[in-house]
């Protein structure tokens, strides 16, 4: 004898542990009245018991719970000695410049300073000339030697560059500013 067809996906579900209670407790009830469907449900859960995976050990479980501990442990060790490693790095780092700046002086060879004459009231003098020639350069127009137009008058210039005698007006009102050139 077969099982019930009406039970056929309800005993699978049974087997696999996936039927809400109330449900469960009606197929327990079919089960405890149909030896079909008992065969049908050990048969199923012997296949089924195949493919799932074996129980945990207790190690196994301990290793478990305690793995996002031990994530975050080593994770934390790992922050602190790279931390640890900067700060060092840094300490040497500042500890070798300062003694680069303390052993620099003693490292270049001294050389006297130039000494400086005393000031003569010549010297003075030529200072004074030396500023006024520099205020005169400084309020020189630069442009006034390249453009002097002492040599050549404008009036004088030859009737061929009347061209350049357009108006301002003239020359933006005029439709067509490409066919004037």
């Amino acid at each position: 004898m077969s099982a019930c067809q009406d039970m056929a996906e309800s005993l699978t579900l049974f087997a696999t542990g996936a039927l809400e209670p109330h449900e469960e407790t009606r197929v327990r009830a079919h089960l405890d009245t149909c030896a079909a469907c008992r065969r049908e449900v050990s048969a199923l859960q012997d296949t089924l018991g195949l493919a799932a995976l074996p129980t945990l050990s207790p190690r196994e479980q301990a290793v478990l719970e305690v793995l996002p501990q031990t994530t975050v442990s080593r994770w934390r060790r790992d922050q602190v000695r790279r931390a640890t490693h900067l700060r060092t790095t840094g300490a040497l780092m500042a500890a070798a410049a300062v003694l680069l700046l303390l052993l620099r002086p003693g490292m270049s060879p001294r050389t006297p300073s130039p000494s400086t004459p005393p000031a003569s009231p010549v010297a003075a003098s030529s200072t004074e000339e030396d500023v006024l020639a520099l205020e005169q350069w400084a309020l020189a127009d630069p442009l006034s030697d390249a453009l002097d137009l002492t040599d050549v008058d404008l009036e004088d210039a030859p009737e061929s560059s009347s061209s350049w005698d357009v108006e301002a007006e003239e020359f933006l009102s005029s439709p067509s500013l490409g066919e004037s050139l």
